[in-house]
């Protein structure tokens, strides 16, 4: 197991060790008699799992489950397995960020394997045969999905959680990455802690994100399109500015040199999926991070 320092140095702890440490503050509230039953927040765990070149990230926070995208067909089964490891039954909510095959391709057999919650999807219609294997998942367990013009808000335990769709969608022929331009973009907000999860964003939306002036600088960043650069993406790092950053890549597609070399420049500790599964805990007050 691979661990990293955190930007001031502090070394990161392996599971066992984190795990006694959050279970020693959840009881010092009762332990010292205090009387707030908020005193702390429940732990949020990330998962962000090595499947390649695709993305498939799955939250718990106070036994709630979210699952941002499920990578490609194959990596289905794959995501089934480590929620079920993490004990999970229902998935409260999932998001697609955008239809193409590595977000949406395993999407219909984690449908298909648990009780489902709320589906939020981009409102436009893919044109890819994973997309509609997803909305026939779904038909068969009478699943009506939010289709997001609007930004949406909820609760994950005691996180919050802001899905934003583009202010417009783009057509077909407005743009040659129609579908990663349509990503959904989530911010889960835990404590003092912000985790940005971007989806396949690239120039054209986060322009148009940028512009609407709800960017903040954050603590952790999924970052967008597998790290391959576009002319946006410093002036959204620049806004970020992330302490910690993930990019799902595999041997085959690596991040690109560019992209890691701007994250440097921030200050960014970065991993790549390629090199192993990217698990992140927050307390709300601060974030450990290892790689298995």
């Amino acid at each position: 197991m691979k661990q990293m320092t955190t930007r001031r140095g502090t070394l990161l702890k392996i599971l066992s060790v984190l795990t006694a440490m959050m279970l020693f503050y959840l009881t010092l509230p009762s332990a010292f008699g205090v009387s707030s039953s908020r005193a702390a927040l429940d732990p949020l765990v990330t998962k962000i799992l090595k499947i390649g070149k695709a993305d498939a990230i799955l939250l718990q926070c106070g036994g709630s489950t979210m699952v941002i995208d499920a990578g490609e067909e194959e990596d289905g089964q794959e995501v089934v397995e480590n929620l079920r490891e993490m004990g999970v039954s229902k998935v409260d909510v999932l998001i697609i960020t955008h239809y193409d095959k590595d977000h949406v391709g395993g999407a219909d057999t984690v449908v298909d394997a648990f009780e489902i919650g709320r589906v939020l999807l981009p409102d436009y219609d893919g044109a890819s045969a994973a997309y509609q294997d997803l909305l026939a998942a779904l038909e068969r367990k009478a699943i009506r999905p939010e289709r997001l013009s609007e930004a949406v808000t909820f609760l994950l335990g005691s996180a919050e959680v802001l899905v934003e769709p583009p202010t417009a969608y783009w057509d077909s022929g407005s743009s040659k990455e129609v579908d990663n331009n349509c990503s959904l973009v989530t911010t889960v907000t835990h404590g003092s802690m912000r985790l940005v999860f971007a989806g396949d964003i690239e120039k054209a939306r986060i322009e148009q994100w940028l512009e609407t002036g709800t960017v903040r600088d954050c603590d952790f960043l999924k970052v967008p399109h597998h790290g391959e650069y576009n002319k946006a993406l410093q002036a959204l790092l620049e806004a970020l500015d992330p302490e910690f950053a993930v990019i799902c890549t595999s041997d085959k597609n690596p991040a690109e040199e560019t992209v890691l070399q701007l994250l440097k420049d921030q200050g960014t500790e970065v991993l790549e999926t390629r090199n192993g599964d990217v698990t992140v805990i927050s307390s709300g007050k601060g974030l450990e991070i290892w790689q298995e």
